[in-house]
């Protein structure tokens, strides 16, 4: 199994590149860690053009090394602080060039975990609707494994006081790994049945 983990928080070590982390140390198999933070990425534009014959987005910056990226794993995780009840923009602005991959379904039966940073318990929630944003927006092929909230507000490294949060971490990474082994149990049944 091949997973990617994506915190579109704009600090790079932040609460969400904590969690997203503690999620892929749990993981059976090969994973590779992305953060948004500081990298070139650039909005959609509306043009259009991912939905030409190349179904490609034409800009080029550090998203499209992302989604090929993204077209490659078996299960992806993506993480986003809560703001303002959603995700982030850096996170956002990658799924939104992502349209081209509805159209090639290179997204389908891929696992999806969520993972929300929010402040402190009682204080800016917003993570259930971050998380909610997250897997309605790509409900289309996924598969979901379930999304996660953990306590960190401004303050860096505060999640790891979250001892729910880190242990909803390690529940959701073993859902991941066993959804895994139930997708490739299935296919290897129907490569015999041919």
């Amino acid at each position: 199994m091949y997973v990617v983990g994506i915190s579109g928080s704009p600090r790079k070590d932040g609460n969400t590149s904590i969690l997203v982390n503690e999620i892929l140390k749990h993981i059976k198999g090969e994973k590779r860690f992305i953060s948004l933070a500081r990298l070139n990425l650039n909005p959609c534009a509306g043009c259009n053009k991912c939905w030409n014959e190349k179904k490609e987005c034409p800009i080029n910056d550090d998203i499209t090394w992302i989604i090929r990226e993204l077209e490659k794993c078996d299960a992806m995780i993506l993480g986003s602080p809560s703001y303002f009840g959603s995700m982030s923009a850096q996170l956002k602005m990658l799924i939104d060039r992502s349209v081209s991959t509805f159209m090639r379904h290179s997204f389908r039966n891929k696992i999806l975990g969520a993972v929300a940073l929010e402040d402190a318990p009682g204080v800016g929630a917003g993570g259930d609707l971050t998380l909610a944003s997250i897997r309605n927006t790509y409900s289309w092929d996924f598969i979901y494994a379930g999304g996660i909230v953990g306590s960190g507000g401004a303050e860096m490294g505060n999640v790891k006081n979250d001892k729910q949060a880190l242990e909803n971490a390690k529940n959701l990474a073993e859902r991941i790994n066993e959804l895994y082994e139930i997708i490739t149990k299935k296919n290897d049944d129907n490569l015999k049945e041919q």
